[in-house]
């Protein structure tokens, strides 16, 4: 399964040059957080320190270990970098997270 396949309802952002990525997470507090090179990887690197201590036995995820994540419910962000795009799943209200994102 690809995380395209997901039946679950994904909010989409385009992000500004300046955004400010840690002031972000620290608002919208997400479970797990990840950046990828590109749209199509496979590959997540894992950016948020707070999800568990076992951080360092897990800092670079596999795309079906992402989609387990969301499948179980918990809030995840993925950033792409060369796109400037935000994932954001399990999310409830997304004008909030809009709001969040205009802000940083």
């Amino acid at each position: 399964m690809k995380l395209s396949e997901l039946p679950n309802e994904v909010f989409t952002f385009t992000l500004k040059n300046d955004f400010n990525m840690t002031g972000f997470l620290l608002a919208a507090k997400p479970d797990e957080a990840f950046e990828a090179k590109r749209v199509g990887k496979t590959k997540f690197i894992r950016t948020n320190t707070s999800s568990n201590i076992k951080l360092k036995d897990n800092i670079e995820l596999s795309e079906d270990d992402v989609i387990r994540l969301i499948e179980a419910g918990r809030k995840v962000l993925i950033y792409y970098k060369l796109e400037k795009r935000l994932d954001a799943y399990n999310y409830n209200d997304e004008i909030e997270l809009l709001n969040t994102v205009v802000k940083y």
